[in-house]
């Protein structure tokens, strides 16, 4: 074709878009609303992504360097950036220590330290506190601390005042705004650390960790909390140990603080460097050093030790799986771009069919037809891809408050990349002109006399293009799942476009089969025509004007497919990587079960009566011992369950009635219970028993300390190895929180003692934290050595993200549905007209708007779940392959799913009959 005939068929499409603009306007949105969503999550993409100066500034604050001993008297290896990884390096056997290592070890910290720096360095401790329990509106709460002066600039980018003033008094104090919201608090109020209640803290400002918005925090100043609170915990006597896991949780932290090295931000003299070789300097001293200058301009990767470690590998196929997720993502948020757009343009043609008709009829040739329709996709694609752009990105800046307190983190930047908004302006205009292709294909070969009539031809359904779309369902499918066991190329070999095969055979397979379905829509449609004789009138209609009008009613169907399928490839995603992350969870007790945890000079009595008061509906109590062999006067040890096969396994054998086995095992057999009255060990584990009878061992003064004496072996001097008849109950589950239990009279029959570590309650429900807060403020005041902790499950990361999605498909799905339906609507007026003549209810237009809306959605919805099932599988397949992990099963999360499949498709169906008018306007006869 001529530029001419270019120029002309634009000029047509544009004025026919604003003559027809109810019309061009729910084109407009099809195509803007995936472009808005892509749009939209590349500003917010881009934003939360930290520029090297930016992440740097969240670790220093405005310092120099941080320093951190990681592990004093031996070599480490780090990332130039230690936040990225850092190790201790294995010494060989026989390898005497270095002099580094040997200074490193018997040198002073801060005075090592200080001496590597160049001189008039000056330091800042940075060591995080231990987790503590503080006063708050309820009672006590468990929060983490840590020390700064936030009245200095060196920390300001690493922890920022954001309401009040810094602290400046003594055993003043600033918090973090979820501790206020948990603690019901406020600026001006004062709380009080356990343990050091002599001096409370007034809290004069809201401070916040730009990379960690949801941390519960106190922070003092240098030398007022952490000090004294870490002599207060290390000086606290040692519970019982016997629970086995009934309270593991509930300490105050110190081996928080254990685990937590010393560090220090680092202010440089004027002039002063920091470079690679001074890294490494510290590295063989046992410490870590991100120094701004080197993080700011790293090393070569080959320059760096800790990248050939063993350890990079994992967080390199961790990268590489979120690279590849990111990619399938991103491929079919484009196919739906083009599934959304092409109801849109299919129903825009038959609308202007007359006067494409008109330009036919009077000597314009197929070609010319063509570019009119085409020329459509050009005008509405660009407005709406534009249109799109622009929603988006304000959208994000809108939102920004909301996103990133979701995320948890701060942006670094509102981030808009020109280059990636006009890529993907460009992407929806172009994928508008694809999915303009088939309706300008189909208008140039349409008959021209029956389309200047009004008639409207329907061809049969194809079965050899149903049949094409079940062998490509198939294909695809296989393609998706063994390219993700790696089968489909060498995975990490990059392909096209920086992604690697791997990427690519997930995306195509999946992107295949769900085009496979979309090739079986129309016959799909078809036989669902046929069970209209079936239904009443309304839906009778419905069904016969979808079969009817298949070149409208699939591609419609298409478009909520698309939104749905990507929705649910990733909700599935999420849900079994949850499932994955739970299974993984150890929990200390039952799923509710409250612990108290006491030392023996504990006042239990008092306590147990505090609990019970402060949380009301506790139920019965269990009372948890723990064996002890006492074997001199003031001398006693922990007696232990013995592996039955090997060395290096042992765990404390538990002592106690009926109730233990209630709520602490969660069991109620008859079985065990009677065992444990006939003196009966009552086991979890098989591998400690052995023909019928488990092995304690009880150390003595021979004892030396190291692995237990196994039956049949000649024990050790003063050590003591007793066997009991034993009732296995292999139960997994029941023995995370203890091998095995014995009644407290079988422990004396044995000659044993036994030691009270826990007393635990196990209520229908958790109780709030409210009142756990109430409950540990009660214990508190009677014993500071106690301590009160609830079971509350694993606590699942991704609930907010499935909210999110869920939320994403029903604004897409209704949004498809919605339009979709509009479209449809001004395509059947004709059919409504003829309705409306032959004594139709007003009421019957909403009832048809409704019913075809739902319609739409439910069969999209439907279509859609099953194909988001196959990128979901195969991203989780790979996820397994990439970090060698056991299969896990792919978990279906019904309640989403039910959402979509029913919920959305009715609430569509409302909204579209509520918002359509009953009565038609008059319509003008054609001639």
């Amino acid at each position: 074709m001529k530029l001419t005939s270019w120029r002309v068929a634009l000029r047509i499409a544009r004025r026919d878009a604003l003559r027809a603009k109810g019309r061009s306007a729910l084109i407009i949105g099809m195509i803007a609303l995936p472009v808005l969503g892509v749009a939209g999550a590349d500003v917010a993409y881009r934003s939360a992504q930290l520029t090297p100066q930016e992440r740097i500034e969240r670790s220093l604050g405005s310092a120099d360097a941080l320093v951190s001993a990681l592990s004093p008297g031996s070599a480490v290896a780090q990332a130039p950036n230690a936040d990225d990884g850092s190790t201790v390096l294995p010494g060989k056997p026989g390898q005497q220590p270095t002099t580094e290592q040997l200074k490193g070890a018997g040198t002073d910290p801060s005075t090592l330290v200080s001496s590597l720096l160049p001189a008039g360095s000056t330091l800042a401790s940075a060591r995080p506190g231990p987790t503590a329990s503080t006063s708050s509106k309820a009672g006590l709460l468990l929060t983490s601390t840590a020390e700064a002066d936030l009245g200095d600039p060196l920390w300001r980018g690493k922890l920022n005042v954001v309401k009040g003033r810094a602290p400046q008094a003594s055993y003043e104090a600033a918090v973090t705004q979820a501790f206020l919201d948990q603690s019901g608090l406020s600026l001006g109020d004062s709380t009080t650390v356990k343990g050091l209640e002599s001096h409370p803290y007034k809290l004069t400002a809201v401070a916040e960790y730009p990379g960690d918005l949801s941390t519960v925090a106190l922070i003092g100043r240098p030398g007022e909390l952490i000090a004294p609170l870490t002599a207060v915990q290390d000086a606290k006597p040692q519970p019982a140990s016997g629970a086995a896991g009934a309270g593991a949780g509930a300490g105050t932290g110190a081996d928080a603080a254990a685990v937590s090295p010393p560090s220090w931000l680092v202010r440089l003299p004027a002039g002063a460097q920091l470079d690679w070789a001074k890294v490494q300097e510290f590295n063989r001293y046992g410490y870590t050093l991100t120094a701004r200058s080197v993080a700011l301009d790293p090393p070569a990767r080959s320059a760096v030790p800790y990248y050939r470690t063993q350890k990079i590998v994992l967080d390199l196929n961790t990268h590489r799986t979120s690279e590849m997720i990111a990619g399938t993502v991103a491929g079919l948020a484009l196919l739906e771009v083009v599934l959304l757009a092409g109801p849109a343009f299919a129903v825009g043609a038959r609308r202007s069919r007359r006067q494409l008709a008109l330009l036919a009829a009077g000597g314009g040739d197929r070609a010319q037809v063509r570019a009119v329709v085409l020329s459509g996709g050009v005008v509405l694609g660009l407005a709406g891809a534009l249109g799109g752009v622009l929603l988006g990105t304000g959208l994000v800046a809108v939102l920004r408050p909301w996103l990133e307190s979701t995320a948890g983190s701060r942006f670094g930047h509102f981030s808009v990349h020109p280059l990636d908004l006009l890529a993907v302006a460009a992407v929806g205009v172009v994928t508008a002109l694809l999915a303009a292709v088939l309706p300008a294909v189909q208008a140039a070969r349409q008959d021209v006399v029956a389309a200047l009539g009004g008639r409207v031809t329907a061809k049969a359904p194809s079965k050899r293009l149903a049949a094409f779309g079940v062998v490509l369902v198939a294909a695809g499918t296989a393609v998706a799942l063994l390219g993700a066991s790696g089968s489909g190329g060498q995975p990490g070999m990059p392909v096209a476009g920086g992604y690697d095969a791997q990427t690519l055979a997930i995306l195509g397979g999946s992107v295949a089969a769900e085009l496979g379905v979309l090739a079986c829509t129309p016959l799909l449609v078809g036989l669902l025509g046929r069970l209209a004789r079936l239904l009443p009138l309304a839906p009778r209609l419905t069904l016969r004007d979808a079969a009817r009008q298949r070149s409208r009613t699939a591609p419609a169907i298409a478009a909520v497919m698309a939104a749905v399928a990507g929705a649910v490839a990733i909700t599935v995603y999420t849900a079994s990587s949850d499932a994955e992350a739970r299974s993984e969870y150890r929990a200390a007790a039952p799923t509710g079960a409250v612990t108290l945890t006491v030392i023996p000079t504990s006042p239990l009595p008092q306590l147990q009566d505090a609990i019970t008061q402060e949380l009301p509906g506790l139920g019965a109590r269990a009372d948890v011992y723990q064996l002890e062999y006492h074997f001199c006067a003031d001398c006693s040890s922990t007696v232990n369950f013995v592996q039955t096969y090997g060395y290096g396994r042992s765990a404390p054998v538990l002592a106690g009635d009926p109730t233990v086995l209630h709520n602490l095992f969660g069991l109620h057999d008859p079985a065990a219970e009677a065992a444990l009255a006939a003196g009966q060990a009552v086991v979890f584990d098989p591998d400690y028993v052995k023909d019928g009878k488990a092995t304690f061992h009880a150390q003595g003064a021979g004892g030396g300390g190291g692995a237990p004496a196994q039956p049949g072996q000649e024990a050790e001097a003063g050590d003591k190895d007793v066997s009991v008849p034993a009732l296995l109950i292999s139960n997994p589950v029941a023995a995370r929180y203890g091998i095995g239990l014995v009644s407290p009279a079988t422990a004396q029959h044995l000659g044993l003692g036994t030691q009270l570590g826990s007393s635990v309650w196990l209520p229908a429900a958790p109780p709030s934290a409210k009142l756990q807060q109430r409950a540990a403020a009660a214990v508190n005041r009677l014993d500071s050595f106690a301590e009160l902790d609830i079971e509350r499950g694993y606590q699942s990361t991704s609930d907010l993200t499935t909210l999110a999605l869920s939320g994403f498909a029903a604004l897409v799905v209704l949004g498809a549905a919605g339009i979709a339906t509009g479209l449809a609507a001004a395509d059947s007026r004709p059919d409504q007209v003829t309705l409306a003549a032959v004594g139709a209810p007003p009421r019957i237009r909403r009832v048809l708007s409704g019913l075809q809306c739902g319609t739409i959605a439910l069969l999209g919805a439907a279509l859609g779940t099953l194909c988001g099932y196959v990128p979901a599988v195969a991203l989780r397949k790979a996820h397994e392959m990439a970090l060698h992990i056991p299969h896990q099963p792919i978990i279906t999360p019904w309640s989403q799913l039910l959402l979509i499949l029913l919920v959305l498709p009715l609430l569509a169906a409302l909204v579209a009959s509520a918002t359509t008018r009953s009565r038609l306007p008059l319509a003008r006869r054609a001639s």
